[in-house]
């Protein structure tokens, strides 16, 4: 299991310039203790050898929606988080294309610059491609060595999906990607961190005071009983801890989608 940290301090994930919706998703999900218990017992299992870490990472990345790859020498590794590529817009799946559209040459993986991780998750090459504005996410169908073109479903997400096909193609053409579409705002950004923090103290046995004087406004701490019990930092910590506990038990899910 990773280290457990002082829910005091910054969570990790405040130190990535380049964060997207998938890297906060995955911190709320790693909070959830029957993940962590489903995901340490499947690391066991590849460990003895019972499973490989791509089909035991597929069977997580079905039940979860989003997992960590399930390899045990880059166990918990936040940069290799694997989400459903239905559930998540950032993802950007190339298929075959079909004859007389006007495809290109054979695509040559060789264009992609640089991986950080590949793996076959239910019958697709799976690529997380490193990018110092935020990383992409490219699906696979098929052998890449022919003619491929990008699949964007028509649905609520599809400018979002569109938004990360356009990166895609960028970076094929040699160009800077630029930033994300799936990358929260600074201040939707501060507040979901700020939420990691909340159920980190949570697990940790703080008070709804301590967790206020420590994330809202200290002055609390001087706080007689009634006062404290009127205040308004009583009731914002106490919508806090109900919020971030729903992010952690299933509404993360709305995050791969950059809710």
């Amino acid at each position: 299991m990773p280290p457990e940290r002082d829910w005091r301090a910054p969570p990790d994930e405040a130190g990535d310039d380049a964060l997207q919706y998938a890297d906060i998703a995955i911190g709320y999900l790693s909070r959830n203790t029957r993940y962590r218990s489903d995901y340490a017992r499947t690391l066991r299992k590849v460990k003895q050898g019972a499973i490989s870490a791509d089909d035991a990472t597929a069977r997580l990345v079905r039940r979860w929606g989003i997992s960590f790859h399930a390899a045990p020498s880059a166990a918990y590794d936040r940069k290799l988080a694997v989400a459903r590529p239905d559930l998540s817009p950032a993802s950007v799946v190339l298929a075959p294309a079909l004859p007389g559209m006007g495809a290109g040459p054979a695509f040559d993986l060789r264009t992609l610059g640089a991986v950080r991780g590949r793996m076959k998750i239910d019958g697709f090459l799976h690529l997380i491609l490193a990018d110092n504005s935020g990383d992409e996410y490219l699906w696979i169908w098929g052998s890449p060595n022919q003619p491929m073109a990008m699949m964007l479903p028509i649905g609520s997400d599809s400018f979002a999906r569109l938004a990360s096909a356009v990166r895609l193609c960028r970076r094929l053409n040699g160009v800077a990607t630029g930033p994300p579409g799936m990358r929260p705002s600074p201040f939707r950004r501060k507040h979901l961190l700020t939420l990691l923090q909340v159920l980190d103290g949570h697990h940790a046995g703080a008070s709804r005071r301590e967790l206020a004087a420590t994330l809202i406004d200290g002055e609390v701490r001087d706080f007689n009983a009634a006062e404290w019990v009127e205040s308004r930092e009583r009731k914002r910590i106490s919508r806090w801890i109900k919020e971030a506990v729903e992010l952690r038990d299933g509404g993360y899910i709305r995050l791969l989608h950059g809710g």
